[in-house]
């Protein structure tokens, strides 16, 4: 898609980024790869693609907007939709309902075909990674608890930060910090727990 820059008095798009997130999003196989997670589904020449809706909440969260109902203000958006090369944007409960039965059908497989597609598209655009010394590439590995208080969600209990959350492990590469592999914990779960089986995973996926 070619774009001209040009100087204007009209209201700019608050979600401007969106440009770079939809360039790179078409660099992966996002879109079409998540239509093979449910096979079993219906949809009517009416009905928004499997792919087209987790690329429209990809659009939300780039807009550190997380909620379902954040959805709304994009559906009449042109801009978000060109940019992100949508023909149309899910309704807040399409999007509750699809991103449910892929969390219900398939999360692990979900799970790891995103991460496959995240590193891939490192490879793609040809990233340089930073050393921190010498030839040796950091690989950053942490746990983050997340404050889910006053929530009914699966897996929500009391974690080390002394709220009720989760506590998902996180992996960064290079001192530029990408993030190649992510994992969700319920709240109470150890950090030390499945850490070592995370570590040899999250190493085996950069082959580069």
């Amino acid at each position: 898609m070619k774009v001209v820059i040009v100087e204007t008095d009209e209201t700019i798009a608050t979600e401007g980024g969106n440009l770079l997130v939809g360039e790179l999003i078409a660099k992966t196989n996002l879109s079409k790869g998540m239509e093979s997670f449910l096979p079993n589904l219906q949809l009517t020449d009416d009905d928004i693609q499997t792919g087209d809706v987790v690329i429209s909440y990809l659009g939300t969260l780039s807009q550190s907007q997380t909620d379902f109902e954040a959805i709304e203000q994009f559906r009449d958006n042109s801009y978000f939709k060109k940019t992100l090369e949508l023909e149309k944007v899910p309704s807040s409960s399409t999007l509750r309902q699809r991103l449910n039965a892929l969390g219900k059908q398939s999360k692990e497989e979900v799970i790891e075909f995103i991460t496959e597609e995240g590193c891939n598209l490192l490879r793609t655009v040809g990233v340089e990674i930073s050393p921190c010394f010498d030839v040796y590439i950091p690989l950053d590995i942490d746990v983050s608890a997340f404050d889910n208080s006053n929530t009914k969600k699966e897996g929500v209990s009391w974690t080390y930060k002394h709220f009720m959350g989760y506590a998902p492990i996180f992996a960064y590469l290079g001192e530029e910090g990408y993030c190649v592999n992510a994992e969700l914990r319920e709240g109470s779960q150890h950090c030390q727990k499945n850490t070592p089986e995370f570590l040899e995973e999250t190493i085996k996926k950069q082959d580069w």
